[in-house]
């Protein structure tokens, strides 16, 4: 009976997992390939140029492009490490690595035919507050300097910016090579060992944590321990931007109040913890923390402010017949990825995983069992 149970348990964690991997590969893959791009293209292009200054204009630019891209929190770390490897200010990375899985065009169509037209406008305002607030807060209160294991992204692979600086003309075909070469053999495999340590942690938490109870505390009312555990539980669970309005909608339906709709709109789908665990090696410590503790406080405080101000006699309306057609032009807006597709991309990003842990492995075996001098932590 018991060995049944452990069974179950053991299959759940692992289609779990794998269902990370599917919902989230491809925009990996896609992001490494633009990290690639990014790295060796940008350096000396009048756009780094321009998200490096220090204006208000690189944050507005990192809002409206992260607002425009439909990838999830996963997806969009190998390009926000990307962004700030080439030096891209710290308020506009984490400004671009919020907004991103936080708010697109069909989360807001799809927002708009489930949750109601006074939920989306709330949902766009603060997604568009928020990443600001919390990339000035990072900028102010995160990481001086540059971590070691960003230095080491930036000293290998022949530093593509580096290489323009010096005069030396490179073909097309082999510049894009080259940003191929380190968005997958050497930030792939260095961003797959904290994402598969992140997406263990993840199924782990999402199958053994009870979720019975859950309902029964974010009554009407909404007061801030449930705001607080809605924070963290969008925190720790993987939602994308679209999938997790359903959601939010049945939890409306049950007596939810709109604070809480908002704050798991806000941290359900830009706070994970693969996510946060890949950008720590990279960011720092203290950067990822600033970030978390500055989303969560945001996000309770949009809610509370939404629950006493703007909506305190809010109702859910349901209109089956718009929300249909409103549903329906999301779906055309979204972008569906090929099944077959989805699994080549979770494939790839398995492989990177396995290969990251294997070189963290062969890094510190040696020096145990043989006594031999470890090598370099990567």
């Amino acid at each position: 009976m018991a060995s049944s149970s452990l069974f179950e348990t053991a299959r759940e964690l692992v289609f779990t997992g794998t269902s990370i991997l599917l919902d989230a590969g491809f925009w990996i893959v896609v992001s490494l390939v633009a990290a690639g791009i990014v790295y060796e293209y940008l350096g000396t292009s009048r756009l780094s140029r321009f998200m490096r200054h220090q204006g208000a204009g690189s944050i507005a630019g990192a809002l409206g492009a992260g607002a425009l891209l439909p990838m999830c929190s996963c997806g969009v770390v190998p390009l926000a490490v990307s962004l700030r490897l080439t030096g891209v200010r710290l308020a506009s990375v984490m400004t671009f690595t919020a907004a991103t899985p936080v708010i697109n065009p069909a989360a807001v169509l799809l927002s708009y035919a489930l949750l109601g037209p006074h939920i989306t406008l709330a949902y766009v305002l603060f997604g568009l507050t928020v990443p600001v607030l919390v990339g000035l807060v990072v900028e102010r209160f995160g990481t001086q300097g540059e971590t070691d294991e960003a230095v080491r992204l930036k000293q290998c692979c022949c530093g593509g910016n580096e290489t323009q600086n010096a005069g030396t003309e490179v073909a097309g075909r082999a510049r894009f090579t080259r940003a191929m070469r380190w968005g997958f053999t050497e930030l792939g495999p260095t961003l797959g060992l904290y994402l598969a340590v992140g997406i263990a942690l993840a199924s782990i938490i999402m199958t053994l944590s009870p979720t019975h109870w859950i309902p029964q505390h974010l009554g009407g009312a909404a007061p801030f321990s449930s705001l607080l555990i809605v924070a963290l539980l969008g925190m720790v669970i993987y939602v994308c931007a679209v999938a997790h309005i359903p959601l939010v909608a049945a939890l409306l339906a049950a007596g939810a109040s709109p604070g809480i709709a908002v704050v798991f709109l806000v941290t359900g789908a830009v706070t994970n913890l693969p996510e946060l665990i890949a950008l720590q090696r990279i960011l720092g410590r203290r950067t990822i923390a600033v970030y978390v503790i500055s989303l969560v406080v945001a996000s309770i405080g949009a809610g509370w402010l939404l629950n006493l101000w703007l909506l305190p006699a809010f109702s859910p309306q349901l209109a089956p017949v718009d929300s249909m057609r409103w549903g329906d032009l999301a779906d055309r807006v979204s972008f569906v990825i090929p099944e077959t597709l989805a699994i080549a991309s979770a494939v790839v990003v398995a492989g990177l995983c396995v290969w990251g842990v294997g070189r963290w492995l062969r890094a510190r075996i040696p020096a145990r069992w043989t006594g031999r001098t470890a090598a370099p932590q990567e």
